[in-house]
Order: C-alpha cells, then sequence, then structure tokens
C-alpha cells in the first residue's frame, strides 16, 4: 500500500473516531535524552510521556503543571516568581519518587533507576487572554517561546543541583544529558537524520539565559532522566480555575459534565472584560445562543473577538505553531489536542503532515466541529430574524407594529376624514328616505352625529368611517342577495409554495390592518 494512501486512511478513521493518535517515532528517539536504556516505543494515553521500556521495566512518571495565569503580576509575567515555582516543583517531584507505592517491580525498578519526572504548565489560555493576546498570532507564538525555554532552563539547572546534592540518576552515564545536551540542542540530531529541515524559529528569545554554562553543568550529573512533559491537565485545571494545558478555551460558556457532576463553565476574563465596556447584560444572551463563541456578535469590539476565540475558530496551524514553540525546550513530548472545523481530508493530512515538519513527538485528540447543533432552550430565539424569512405570523407582527407606531401620529387625521365624511353624509340625508337606525350613544356622543341616516347612506358611511367605529353601530339593512364571501372579496396568494384564498375587505382601515392585503 502507498504511504499517502495509508496515512490518508489513518487520518480517515481519526476524523470519524477520534482515533488512532498520531505520535512520530523518529522525533521522539532522535530527540530524546535518555534513550540509553532502549528504544522508546510507545508513549502513554494522553501522548506526553515518552520513556524506554523493556522486560524488566515498567515506564513511570510522575507529574505536576505551573499555572502560568497565576503567574502574572500588573499585565506581566512574573519572571521571579515562576523561576521559584519551578524550581519548587523539581524538588517536590523527585522527593514525590521516593514515597510512591508502586504494584509491581519492574516499575519500581525504572522509577528508582530512571527517576523521570515531567513538569508542564497550565492556564496557558488563560494568561495570554489577561495579556490581550490572540491565540493565533506571533505574540503568543513568541510568548510560548519564552515561557517554556525559561521552565525548561530553570528545571534543567534545579535537576543539576539536586544531583549535586543527592547524586544523579542510575542510568545518567551513557545518556546525552552526560555528553552536555540539553533538548534545544537534540534538534540538530533530527534534522541530520531526517535530511529535512524542521520548519521552527530557532532562536531563544530569552537571551540573558546563559545555556552554555548549563551546558557544562549538567555534565556532571543529573538527579532526573527527564525533566518537562506538557499533560492535558482537564481535570487540575478545572479544580485551579484556569484552562487546561495548552489548549485554547473549548467555549466561553459552557455546561461541561465530569464524574463529579455537572456545572456551567464561564470565561470570567471574558465577562470582566465585556462588564468594563458596559456591554456583558447586552450580549450575554446571544453568546448562550451561539454556544460560547462571539466571533459573530458585532456588538463585542473586534479585537475583543480576536483575543477571545473558541477552539473551532482558531488555526488548526497555530495550534501547530505553538506546540513546536514549547517542543523546542521540552524533553519528553506534549499532550497537543487538535480541533477542526473542516472535514477536508487533504487539508487535514497538510494540517498533520506540518506538525511533524515542525518537528512535533505527538498528537493527541482530533476533536471535529458537529455538523448539527441543538437548539438552545435557555434562550429566546427568533428562528425569522434569524434567517431573514417570513410567514403569515411575521407579517402580522409587522404590520401590527407599523400600526401601532403610526396610531398616535395618524389619530387627528383619522378623525378629521371622519367628521368630513359626517357632513357628506348630512347633505345627503336630504333627499334620502329615511330608514329607523339605531344609534350607538357612545357612537353618536364620540363623532357629534344623533340622527337617523338611510340604509343607502349608512352602507356609504360604513364602508368609509375606521373599523373602530363601524363596530359600535348596529343597522337595519334592507335584504340583499349575498355573494359567497369566497366569491366576493377572494384574493389567491402562493406563500411558500402553497395556495391560500384571503379574504380582503373592502374598507381602507380594515385593508391597512390586514396582514393579507400587506
Amino acid at each position: 500500500v502507498p504511504a499517502t494512501e495509508q496515512y490518508r486512511a489513518i487520518l480517515v478513521a481519526l476524523q470519524t473516531t477520534s482515533h488512532p493518535w498520531l505520535v512520530w517515532k523518529d522525533a521522539i528517539n532522535l530527540r530524546a535524552l535518555n534513550n540509553n536504556t532502549g528504544t522508546i516505543h510507545m508513549s502513554n494515553l494522553c501522548t506526553e510521556i515518552c520513556l524506554p521500556q523493556d522486560i524488566n521495566n515498567i515506564a513511570v512518571c510522575n507529574l505536576a503543571s505551573i499555572n502560568i495565569a497565576s503567574h502574572l503580576k500588573k499585565k506581566q509575567i512574573d519572571w521571579q516568581k515562576l523561576e521559584e515555582s519551578a524550581r519548587l516543583a523539581v524538588r517536590q517531584l523527585d522527593n514525590l519518587i521516593d514515597i510512591n507505592i508502586l504494584p509491581v517491580p519492574e516499575a519500581i525498578k525504572s522509577d528508582s533507576e530512571n527517576r523521570a519526572i515531567g513538569l508542564g504548565v497550565m492556564g496557558f489560555s488563560d494568561a495570554i487572554e489577561q495579556l490581550g493576546i490572540p491565540y493565533d498570532s506571533p505574540h503568543a507564538y513568541d510568548f510560548t517561546d519564552k515561557i517554556f525555554e525559561f521552565i525548561s532552563h530553570m528545571a534543567i539547572d534545579e535537576s543539576a543541583n539536586l544531583a549535586i546534592e543527592r547524586g544523579a540518576y542510575k542510568n545518567f552515564n551513557g545518556s546525552e544529558w552526560s555528553k552536555g545536551m540539553v533538548p534545544i540542542d537534540s534538534m540538530a540530531r533530527l534534522e541530520t537524520q531526517r535530511e529535512v529541515a524542521i520548519d521552527i524559529d530557532k532562536k531563544s528569545k530569552q537571551n540573558w539565559l546563559d545555556w552554555d554554562a548549563l551546558r557544562a553543568k549538567v555534565k556532571n550529573g543529573m538527579r532526573n532522566a527527564t525533566l518537562m512533559a506538557v499533560a492535558p491537565n482537564a481535570n487540575i485545571g478545572l479544580v485551579a480555575g484556569t484552562t487546561p494545558g495548552i489548549d485554547p478555551r473549548f467555549a466561553q460558556v459552557f455546561s461541561r459534565n465530569k464524574i463529579s457532576g455537572k456545572y456551567l463553565d464561564i470565561n470570567h476574563n471574558l465577562v470582566t472584560e465585556l462588564k468594563n465596556l458596559n456591554l456583558w447584560d447586552m450580549v450575554k444572551s446571544k453568546i448562550i445562543e451561539l454556544q460560547g463563541d462571539i466571533s459573530s456578535i458585532s456588538e463585542i469590539p473586534l479585537h475583543i473577538r480576536d483575543i477571545y476565540k473558541t477552539s473551532f475558530s482558531v488555526s488548526p496551524y497555530a495550534f501547530v505553531e505553538v506546540a513546536a514553540r514549547a517542543q523546542k525546550w521540552v524533553d519528553q513530548a506534549l499532550s497537543r489536542n487538535m480541533y477542526l472545523d473542516d472535514r477536508d481530508i487533504d487539508k487535514t493530512m497538510d494540517i498533520y503532515f506540518s506538525a511533524w515538519r515542525k518537528g512535533l513527538k505527538s498528537t493527541y485528540y482530533l476533536h471535529m466541529k458537529p455538523r448539527h447543533t441543538a437548539e438552545q432552550s435557555t434562550v429566546s430565539v427568533n428562528k425569522s430574524e434569524k434567517l431573514g424569512k417570513t410567514g403569515f405570523a411575521s407579517v402580522f407582527r409587522e404590520s401590527i407594529q407599523i400600526n401601532t407606531e403610526s396610531a398616535q401620529v395618524s389619530e387627528e387625521i383619522k378623525i378629521e376624514k371622519t367628521e368630513t365624511i359626517i357632513e357628506e353624509v348630512k347633505e345627503e340625508i336630504i333627499d334620502q328616505k329615511p330608514v329607523v337606525t339605531p344609534v350607538n350613544p357612545a357612537f353618536a356622543q364620540g363623532f357629534g352625529m344623533a340622527r337617523q341616516v338611510s340604509g343607502q347612506i349608512f352602507a356609504k358611511v360604513q364602508t368609509q368611517l375606521p373599523a373602530s367605529a363601524q363596530m359600535n353601530v348596529v343597522s337595519e339593512m334592507p335584504e340583499k342577495p349575498v355573494q359567497n364571501d369566497s366569491d366576493q372579496h377572494c384574493q389567491e396568494k402562493v406563500i411558500d409554495g402553497k395556495v391560500y384564498r384571503v379574504h380582503m375587505p373592502t374598507d381602507p382601515q380594515e385593508k391597512f390592518l390586514c396582514d393579507g392585503c400587506q
């Protein structure tokens, strides 16, 4: 089978079932600094742990994550606090290895001889939102570079300090660490073996960090075989009240269903931003209606919409670029979720090929945007307005609205017309044979008319008076042959492909109120 066709078949399965996840064995092994004990055959379930295993060793890794958002101070990263957190986390994880109780001898052996740890991050999206940086922007990519380079440097340095205090891990000799290599150095080996350049900015964004001095230091010993791995943090990120891992937000407002229960997940950064602009009360229902996506809400300024993009509105190439900038400095791998709103298989193939070109070691779930979504039951949705379609109800609503708005303006005109009609009636009464017609007292008092009128004249008045006045008059009309109503004032109308016979009144005022006429 041609490799391209097999690759296509794998991605078709990935789109339809979310499995299998893609990891790249060449990048994992060629960039590993601890592969002197054997080949790395696989990752863990979440794809961020890449450790050697054999019949006598079951890989064990101890994880922790730094909340980037909690290290912001006055819209800037507090680098001193971040250094303290990184160094403290390395020491905590190293202590954890000694107090862990593992279930099988093979795991105990691997854990004690390699002392592998995986320090990651969470709250990445939370942090860049507070800094006003869109996820799919060069500023976000450089921010990723800076954060991971800094944490990597501090973690390596602290592990080297622990090796001086407590001794290096058992399998240190023969590792790439013992040759003075650090994670960024392994990229050259991957490029050499592939004979293809890694498509990534390789420059340091923290020019003040002394990597050469650190290389000399690690030659003397490392306490831990591995130091960094970025886990998905789907649970502990929520416990910490921040965004999991390095993912953008799934939505600004949504209901999350976990083992512990169902609860509302809301982006407090966005709420604060919109409240400061006096927009929150205006747009909150629309945000819920749009299932937490604000990209189409015109009331929200464009720069706010760019900052608060959700996972399906962020370019998938931005997901790859953020992960690639982080992977430069991480000795294990990253749990990189992917989100696509397009089912074009050729585009999907290019996205994952882009991940390989940029030197990623692994990817995690592929989330496909649903083709259909349920209508929200928590908000009032005007479908006719949203879809630009009208039916009988909307026509009637529009005509009533027009009539209501013009009622006050036209009231005096109506009364003038009515009085003019009555004056004309008075002149014609002289030549007509009177017919006894009881007149409603309210009508007589309201229009200044208290005399009897003939049937013929009353018919004229009935045609020209407002509908409200007609309803108050009771008349004994001479008997006439009555035509069928469907034949007399009916008109056929075609609405939405169906033919309707609509009664068309002759009275001008009734026509004005009749949605069929409108």
